[in-house]
C-alpha cells in the first residue's frame, strides 16, 4: 500500500499545487512575482548541479518522474514556482513583522511536513550527512529569500551566496571535479 502511495504522491502533490495556484494565486500580478519565481528556479537548479556528484538528497523514481533528474526538474519547474506564487500572493508585506514571521513559519512547516512525508515513504533519501534539520533550514532560506527578492533582489542574492558557501564548505562539495 505504501509503495503505491509513494509511487503516485509526487505527481498528485504537484498537480494539487498547480490546481491550488490556479485557483488562489494572484495571476493578475504574475509579472510582479515572475523575477522571484525565476530566481528560485535558478537556485534550485544550481543546488541540483552543485550536488550532482555528491548528492545530499536523492529523489527516487516515481510515476511520471522515473529518475532523479526528472524529479528535480518537476520540482524546479512546477512545484517551486507554484509554491512561490502562492507564498507571495498572500505575503503580508503591509502587516507587522510578527505576522510576516508567522506567515513564513506556516510555509516552512508545511514544506517540511511534505518533505518528511517524502522521506518516510522513501521518495527522498538523505545522504552525505544531510538530515531533516538541513531541509528545514533550506525551507527557511527559500521563503526568506523569496520574500526579500520580491523587494530587494541584491540582498536575496547575497543571502543565497552565503548559504551556498556554508553548504559547500560544510558538506565538502567539490566544484571542480
Amino acid at each position: 500500500m505504501l509503495q503505491t502511495v509513494s509511487w503516485y504522491l509526487p505527481s498528485f502533490f504537484t498537480a494539487s499545487l498547480l490546481i491550488l495556484t490556479g485557483c488562489f494565486g494572484d495571476w493578475r500580478n504574475w509579472r510582479k512575482y515572475y523575477p522571484t519565481i525565476l530566481f528560485i528556479v535558478l537556485v534550485s537548479l544550481f543546488a541540483y548541479v552543485l550536488t550532482y556528484d555528491h548528492p545530499l538528497w536523492l529523489y527516487h523514481g516515481t510515476f511520471l518522474s522515473p529518475n532523479r533528474t526528472m524529479n528535480e526538474l518537476r520540482v524546479a519547474f512546477l512545484s517551486l514556482p507554484a509554491i512561490i506564487l502562492l507564498y507571495l500572493s498572500f505575503y503580508p508585506y503591509a502587516s507587522r513583522i510578527y505576522l510576516q514571521i508567522i506567515y513564513t513559519i506556516i510555509f516552512i512547516i508545511s514544506g517540511s511536513i511534505f518533505e518528511f512525508l517524502y522521506v518516510f515513504l522513501g521518495i527522498i533519501t538523505f545522504h552525505n550527512d544531510w538530515h531533516m534539520w538541513w531541509s528545514v533550514a533550506t525551507w527557511f532560506v527559500l521563503f526568506l529569500v523569496a520574500a526579500i527578492h520580491n523587494k530587494n533582489p541584491p540582498l536575496a542574492w547575497i543571502i543565497c551566496v552565503i548559504f551556498s558557501v556554508i553548504i559547500i564548505i560544510y558538506f565538502k562539495l567539490s566544484l571542480f571535479e
